[in-house]
């Protein structure tokens, strides 16, 4: 095919962290701490969503099915699984990579949130566990791609 050279070009980029220790004993979706806003240039323009963050799920017996999702505002749009886990807990860097279109030029925030299929047994969803570690700190980049 042909290239569009007028297309695809990165217009800016915005990084938000987040080192928050955040535990969820909910089975509703909840904020995970990891967020970052970006104003798109154009109504046209994409913005390519990168999810990097520390994720465990755990129960004291039992197995306990961890989920997360992305938001933009108070639309959900993506949602995902975030593994099982047991007594002994998994503890792990989940990666989501998103492309939204939200047609605006208005400042527009993306956030993560999880759950937990069951609180029984202490069952729980934890994002940024130990992130005292600098290797336990969740990032999320926003993206912002021309039309």
């Amino acid at each position: 095919g042909v290239l569009n050279a007028s297309g695809g070009k990165i217009l800016q980029v915005v990084t938000g962290t987040s080192s928050t220790d955040t535990s969820v004993a909910s089975t509703s979706y909840t904020d995970s701490t990891l967020t970052a806003s970006i104003t798109p240039s154009a109504t046209s323009s994409k913005i390519l969503i990168l999810v990097s963050q520390t994720v465990s799920v755990s129960r004291d017996s039992g197995n306990a099915i961890g989920a997360i999702n992305i938001m933009r505002a108070t639309t959900q749009i993506w949602e995902g699984y975030a593994g099982v886990g047991s007594a002994n807990g998994t503890l792990g860097q989940t990666s989501v990579m998103y492309l939204d279109s939200p047609s605006t030029t208005s400042a527009t925030t993306y956030k993560t949130q999880g759950k937990t299929d069951t609180t029984a047994n202490n069952g729980k969803i934890r994002f940024q566990q130990d992130a005292s570690l600098s290797d336990r700190n969740s990032s999320i980049h926003l993206i912002e791609i021309g039309a």
